[in-house]
């Protein structure tokens, strides 16, 4: 008998609590469904428990049969054909769904244990030899990457951070001691799918030792965020309880009484993040705008941020609540009018994060994720580490009234905050305006300097987008005085000119960045600013600290 062909395997694990495969199938494709799978007999050598279920189907005329069909007769008795096979595979006490064809898209996603593969990557890739990275960043940014190794590369080579990425995808090789065959490059996603001999027995001692490197093995450090965001289950109450939290933060006076979560733990959460931003299948620049749909009301955005939806909104009559999140569509469209995406629910053009000291819970794309507590703990613990000066420098209260942005005026809130900081102080010096070119770049040394040698950066915290700017200004800054003599020289200047005094304290820079943020309420800096930020933060953090300079913190209150 000759070798047996290799075929890719795209396994899916159910959740445990399905031990009746037909439940792994959505409606339509049960046995009692409109359109039911066929179950095959099988012959022996079949694996105990194993199940096949096939069904074909005719999708209609192709597009470009239609089109063509008018040159070319044949082509209108042109159909396509779509084939569906799974076969329900137990492995030790669970059962995995192997997909083939189109498969896949009969399963019922709440029944499917989300992110197995990627769980799987986490601590089984070589992360010397990965093929292919996909993730979308989880804050207003929604900056989307899709990075293509052709060869053996390792991660740090393509300088790819993970930490704060919702990661889709991940191609790879296997680490040494997890492979038990030559199954070449093998892809995570909520799946695993990998190619071998078309032996089921075979496949399942492979996802035997999978399942076994998932419960037993570690996380590989370089991938441990794969792992820190945990799906939710679309249908549980949780889930339930998080969508009404959030038509509540997002509709707020026109949310609707169901939109109170009846869960006490979850209506307590602090709304962190409300950001309106595009699926990642979304190319941008073809958007004219985008369009909102309830029922027969319609209306347009001019720009993607969450004012704009509810201004559209303003417009649409009577109050919202949670199924509002499924019930609203939204589609971009471009300059000429017609559709750019799909029309989709508003719940998957939103990001949004609530939590407490003890949770939290995150939405991008649609999808429910709660932070793993272990990799918040340590996020919050490599933050505690940062000196807290903020009653050492001591800066005035932000009055959300007085250092209002006015239309028309040519001096910004912010600078207005900072001249009211060193009215009457002789140990603070304001350099906000003072930027200095460095490379042809207008860089800001910072906002105030403090007479201990403080470069502080202040910023009003809007959102996670604002820190961004404020934590890559600070190091910027002292990356330029650090490897740039000629801005360096102009700083030293610039400062002389405005106190002498200062002198010895510009040449000593930098020594320390400060991030100086105005916060509202109890809201404590850093533990309660949103997770990505901290992640930024902790990232900055670690690049000041390589550069011998001593990053610190200052709680600014917002009245």
């Amino acid at each position: 008998m000759g070798e047996a062909s290799k075929l890719r395997f795209n396994c899916y694990l159910l959740r445990e609590d399905i031990t009746d495969p037909q439940k792994a199938f959505r409606f339509q494709y049960r046995s009692d469904g409109r359109t039911p799978m066929q179950k095959l007999t099988s012959e022996e050598g079949v694996p105990d428990g194993c199940t096949a279920y096939f069904s074909s189907r005719t999708d209609g005329e192709p597009p470009w049969a239609r089109s063509l069909s008018q040159f070319f007769p044949y082509l209108g008795n042109v159909k396509s054909l779509s084939h569906r096979l799974v076969i329900f595979l137990p492995v030790s006490e669970r059962i995995f769904a192997v997909c083939f064809g189109y498969g896949s898209s009969t399963l019922e996603w709440s029944r499917i244990e989300a992110n197995f593969g990627l769980r799987f990557a986490s601590r089984a890739y070589n992360t010397l030899a990965l093929n292919e990275i996909r993730s979308r960043r989880i804050d207003p940014s929604a900056r989307t990457q899709s990075i293509q190794i052709p060869n053996r590369t390792g991660l740090r080579e393509f300088d790819v951070e993970l930490e704060g990425e919702f990661v889709r995808r991940v191609v790879g090789e296997l680490d040494e001691g997890v492979e038990t065959a030559d199954l070449g490059a093998v892809v995570a996603t909520d799946s695993v799918a990998f190619k071998v001999e078309t032996d089921l027995r075979e496949v399942q001692h492979i996802l035997k030792k999978m399942l076994n490197t998932v419960s037993e093995k570690e996380t590989t450090e370089e991938l441990r965020f794969i792992d820190s965001l945990e799906p939710l289950r679309a249908k549980s109450e949780l889930t339930s309880n998080l969508e009404k939290l959030l038509a509540r933060s997002l509709f707020g006076d026109r949310a609707t009484k169901q939109s109170a979560p009846e869960d006490e733990d979850v209506a307590t959460l602090d709304p962190y993040l409300l950001s309106f931003a595009p699926p990642d299948d979304l190319t941008v620049e073809n958007v004219h705008a985008i369009r909102i749909k309830r029922g027969d009301e319609v209306g347009d955005m001019d720009e993607m941020r969450i004012e704009s939806l509810l201004n559209t909104l303003s417009s649409f009559r009577g109050r919202f609540g949670p199924s509002a999140l499924k019930d609203i569509r939204v589609m971009a469209i471009d300059s000429n009018g017609e559709p750019a995406s799909n029309s989709t629910p508003l719940k998957n053009w939103l990001i949004f994060e609530a939590g407490s000291d003890e949770k939290r819970y995150l939405l991008t794309l649609g999808k429910w994720f709660a932070l793993a507590e272990n990799y918040a703990r340590q996020l919050d613990e490599d933050l505690s580490g940062i000196e807290d000066v903020t009653d050492l420098i001591q800066l005035k209260d932000w009055d959300k009234e007085k250092y209002k942005e006015k239309r028309g005026e040519k001096i910004s809130g912010e600078t207005k905050y900072n001249l009211d900081q060193v009215d009457g102080r002789d140990d603070l010096l304001r350099l906000d305006t003072d930027t200095i070119s460095s490379l042809g770049r207008q860089i800001e040394a910072c906002d105030l300097l403090h007479a201990d040698g403080y470069l502080i950066h202040v910023k009003k915290y809007s959102d996670s987008q604002t820190l961004s700017h404020l934590f890559s200004q600070g190091y910027v800054a002292a990356q330029t005085l650090t490897d740039d003599s000629e801005y360096r020289h102009a700083f030293i200047e610039k400062v002389k000119q405005l106190s002498l005094a200062f002198e010895e304290v510009a040449i000593q820079a930098p020594q320390k960045v400060t991030f100086a943020i105005a916060v509202v309420g109890e809201r404590k800096i850093p533990s309660s600013l949103p997770t990505f930020s901290k992640v930024n933060l902790r990232g900055f953090v670690r690049k000041l600290r390589r550069m011998q300079v001593q990053p610190s913190l200052a709680r600014i209150q917002m009245l």
